[in-house]
């Protein structure tokens, strides 16, 4: 397999991209961008127009800007409190792959505009890791994300918390 050549600049541009990304995921929306809320075209300059993100543990792909925004207010209603911790952002060919862990509450449910229950809010504490793969353009702007987790966030532990096993998993 041939080397992977990344410059500091593109290095350092990916990172950036994956830190704004991820702030404007933890603040809400607003009318206007300030301490405590982005406005819809402050959110969306990180993404390119026609993002595509791949939601692999509801198997959901959420194209465009309203669709992306759509589920950051979403996420963000069912989830008081919420943050993100960073466990590393790693650059590659095509952008970055983006270790993280989700904390908060799964507080509220999230429904669908028309009524339907899309996910039933457990009231848990949560820290559940979280895996992306993101490609980002020569702009900076995302234009791919695919997304790997629990689909069941709200038992998310932190690795510490995890049954250990040691030996087979099977009877021989």
């Amino acid at each position: 397999m041939a080397a992977i050549g990344i410059s500091a600049q593109r290095a350092a541009q990916v990172d950036r991209t994956c830190r704004d990304f991820v702030a404007r995921f933890v603040k809400p929306l607003g009318a206007t961008s300030d301490d405590n809320s982005w406005s819809k075209d402050d959110f969306a300059a990180v993404f390119s127009p026609d993002v595509h993100w791949y939601d692999h543990a509801f198997l959901i792909c959420r194209q465009g800007h309203g669709a992306v925004m759509g589920l950051q207010v979403a996420f963000r209603h069912c989830n008081q409190p919420f943050d993100v911790e960073f466990k590393a952002i790693t650059p590659t060919a095509k952008g970055a792959v983006l270790e993280q862990v989700w904390v908060g509450t799964c507080k509220n449910d999230i429904v669908r505009p028309d009524g339907e229950l899309a996910f039933k809010a457990s009231g848990k504490e949560f820290k559940c890791h979280v895996c992306m793969v993101i490609e980002i353009d020569e702009a900076g702007k995302i234009s791919r994300i695919d997304e790997y987790y629990n689909k069941r966030w709200d038992d998310g532990v932190l690795e510490s918390d995890y049954a250990v096993v040691k030996g087979a998993s099977l009877k021989s």
